[in-house]
């Protein structure tokens, strides 16, 4: 009777076990929520960018011929400078290819002596054409750019009985650059840059005033900015 007892004890929980798993067998289970889509960097964006530059400016000024001995001056070329930028971004999988185009004003003024001529040159704008190449993680995106460089030097120079002359000319020269963005919206993105940009040398010649004068300016400066833009 006990050997019984037991054998009919553990059929009754061998069906119980099976009638359990069929009834689990009949139960849906939820689906598994769906994961948040990453974030694109496709398509065209634009903002305001500001920062602070420095650098140095090396002017070699000299007359061979006349009363003013050659000389040369290096000179700080430290300022704050804001502007606007555009461009558009191209993500395949992490990498990002982009084109982008700055303008920005500053106030840049350097000046020098040289025995009885005093000298004047400044900039009041510039800009840049750049290549970008990022890659993303998901909203933020750290990238490498480089291109073109533009400005505009004006040069004023006076004689000591203040017989002078003003000069003007366009500079091209080339920049490379690193930085990282943050998208902290879908359409606002954040921005931090660091910029080397390199004029090389501009040479100038008097315009007549001072006969034989001749001269020229170096110009290379690094660059930090912050940025704002609107991406479309």
């Amino acid at each position: 009777m006990t050997t019984l007892r037991t054998t009919l004890t553990g059929l009754a929980l061998l069906f119980s076990a099976a009638a359990g798993a069929a009834d689990l067998r009949g139960v849906t289970l939820p689906p598994a929520p769906d994961l948040p889509p990453l974030y694109s960097w496709n398509g065209f964006y634009a903002g305001l960018q500001g920062g602070y530059s420095w650098g140095s400016s090396r002017v070699r000024v000299g007359d061979v011929a006349g009363p003013f001995a050659p000389a040369s001056f290096r000179i700080d070329d430290n300022l704050a400078f804001g502007g606007a930028h555009a461009g558009f971004n191209y993500q395949m999988g992490g990498i990002v290819l982009g084109i982008e185009g700055d303008v920005e004003v500053l106030d840049s003024s350097s000046r020098f002596t040289n025995g009885g001529l005093t000298g004047r040159i400044t900039r009041d704008w510039q800009g840049a054409a750049r290549a970008r190449i990022g890659y993303a993680f998901d909203r933020l995106m750290i990238y490498a750019a480089a291109g073109a460089s533009f400005t505009e030097y004006e040069r004023r120079v006076y004689d000591g009985a203040g017989f002078g002359e003003r000069l003007t000319s366009a500079r091209t020269g080339w920049n490379i650059g690193a930085g990282i963005n943050f998208a902290f919206t879908d359409n606002l993105i954040l921005g931090a840059e660091y910029r080397y940009t390199d004029f090389g040398r501009n040479r100038f010649a008097s315009s007549g005033a001072f006969p034989g004068l001749t001269g020229s300016q170096e110009l290379t400066t690094h660059a930090a900015r912050a940025s704002i833009a609107y991406k479309f």
